[in-house]
């Protein structure tokens, strides 16, 4: 298993200056706010479910089944 590295330790890994250590800290933080939550995905399965009219039953099924397995598949750890 491959060792997890802090934000801080792959800057300074791959940055050769200070300003690129910066920019690459910044650019980090920048797309961490443009992701979306675990709970802000399951708010829009459950926004499309009720825009495409599937009951909020078959919809727990199929979200449990299907979604959360594909969600959990594919979020960070």
């Amino acid at each position: 298993m491959k060792k997890q590295e802090t934000l801080k330790q792959v800057a300074e890994r791959l940055a050769s200056t200070t300003d690129e250590f910066n920019m690459f800290i910044a650019g980090a933080k920048w797309q961490a706010e443009k992701m979306y939550s675990e709970e802000e995905v399951i708010e829009l399965l459950t926004a499309r479910c009720k825009h495409f009219g599937t009951t909020m039953t078959r919809f727990r099924e199929l979200l449990l089944k299907q979604d959360l397995e594909w969600f959990e598949q594919f979020k960070k750890k």
